[in-house]
């Protein structure tokens, strides 16, 4: 319980937002696009982390973007190569 709860302040301290796109240029981002997609309308991410299971089998992977505009990086979560969330972290 007491980790649940930890790991609940931690994310409301990491100034995260639940997005439901992401603007690259003059061309959006939205759940459900191919990675390749993504690729094509930002270019490559700053950051790409790996998401595996309990038993080390990769799951998905996590991309970071940097802003162009200062309004904060956006991280975007791909299963089965497809995206299932964005979330912008808010600049400090």
């Amino acid at each position: 319980m007491k980790s649940i709860v930890l790991a609940v302040l931690l994310l409301a301290a990491s100034g995260t937002v639940a997005a439901d796109h992401m603007r690259c240029g003059n061309d959006l981002v939205l759940k459900g696009d191919h990675v390749s997609q993504v690729h094509s309308k930002c270019g490559e991410p700053v950051r790409t982390t790996r998401l595996e299971n309990e038993f080390g089998a990769r799951v998905g992977k996590r991309e970071m973007y940097d802003s162009a505009h200062g309004t904060g990086n956006h991280v975007v979560t791909y299963r089965d190569e497809r995206v299932v969330s964005i979330e912008r972290l808010r600049s400090r």
